[in-house]
């Protein structure tokens, strides 16, 4: 069931919240644009790692760009867009209900209003973490991503995750290289990838000696990331409500789920609290995949975009300009009559002769 929500606008029913919604999907501003690599600088042959190891290096760098794609390149489905406007979904509703519940005369106590701003709200982030939550195989979800990078995680080894893009594996060596190069230069600019990258290098070994828990000196090129580190994440996903809501909009949102289904699914709770959570599990779970076993950029402080316009413009408008009540009125009068003639055609067209 749906929990009251905090805005304090007209009072909507559980009944009609639960009604099946139609509604059109609006996005929020979209993110600054992140420059993501759609190719590696460096090719396999010349990466640090033995011929042998080629073959396992080649399908990790293919699959850690699908990954990369999958979370912030697809044009229509990327994960870190969904999320992004999950998020500014939440901060504008929670805003408007901040000024709702700051002047009692606001037009957004109006019921058209507040149940437009309620409905089209709850529909559009419940839907949206059904998507996320999708376990189906042919989506683009945060589930499917979870189940791909564990059946794959034979190929986090140290000497992918840190030589996948030409960086050396033996940082030290590679220090001593360019040292050598610069001998009686005061100063010198270290490179930050390719072969001479040690810098990069011992980051990306640090990195991976807490992500297995190795101490560096008991490193290996065939250290991998253990099972439990993706258990962790998809406890994470578990616990966040997403999928329990999802479940919900079976039977309430998306589909009209029979007596049997509803039943089933009485005790769960969707609320606005719910669904803030949500957000912030399914973004730290992204977080950690795309920041921490792929070594990419990460979703850091872009949660809620930067709005490029003025989100507050003429909210301090009236609805209604002066002295055109009778106007609006005719308006729903004329649209209602319309509606409300819509069967009356139905004994012509059932028996009409064919």
């Amino acid at each position: 069931m749906l929990s009251s929500c905090p805005l304090q606008l007209a009072g909507i029913s559980v009944a009609y919240l639960r009604a099946k919604f139609h509604i059109q999907i609006i996005t929020a501003p979209k993110l600054e644009e992140r420059k993501m690599p759609n190719e590696y600088k460096i090719q396999v042959e010349y990466c640090d790692v033995p011929v042998s190891g080629r073959s396992s290096l080649r399908s990790f760098r293919d699959k850690r760009l699908l990954w990369l794609n999958w979370i912030d390149d697809d044009e229509h489905h990327a994960i870190s867009q969904v999320l992004s406007s999950m998020a500014w979904a939440d901060v504008s509703f929670r805003t408007l209900s901040q000024l709702a519940n700051d002047n009692d005369n606001s037009a957004l106590h109006n019921y058209l209003l507040s149940e437009a701003l309620i409905n089209g709200h709850f529909a559009t982030q419940i839907l949206s973490l059904r998507r996320l939550v999708d376990n189906r195989k042919d989506v683009i979800s945060i589930h499917r991503l979870l189940k791909d990078v564990r059946s794959n995680l034979k190929l986090f080894t140290r000497e992918n995750y840190v030589c996948f893009d030409g960086l050396p594996y033996d940082h030290e060596a590679a220090q001593a290289r360019l040292s050598e190069k610069n001998i009686g230069k005061q100063v010198f600019w270290g490179p930050t990838s390719g072969p001479d990258a040690y810098g990069t290098s011992q980051l990306a070994h640090q990195r991976f000696d807490k992500l297995t828990g190795v101490s560096p000196e008991m490193r290996k090129r065939d250290d991998r990331i253990p099972k439990r580190m993706l258990d962790r994440l998809d406890s994470w996903l578990l616990n966040s409500g997403a999928e329990d809501m999802a479940k919900w909009s079976h039977a309430f949102l998306a589909h009209a789920g029979g007596p049997e289904t509803r039943v089933k699914l009485s005790n769960v709770v969707v609320s606005l609290d719910k669904i803030t959570n949500a957000i912030k599990e399914l973004a730290l779970i992204v977080e950690a995949v795309s920041n921490w076993l792929l070594w990419s950029g990460g979703l850091a402080n872009n949660m809620v975009p930067l709005a490029q316009f003025d989100q507050f413009e003429k909210l301090d408008q009236p609805v209604i300009n002066a002295g055109k009540r009778d106007d609006i009125e005719a308006v729903w009068k004329t649209l209602s009559d319309e509606r409300n003639k819509f069967l009356d055609p139905l004994d012509d067209m059932l028996f009409e002769q064919s």
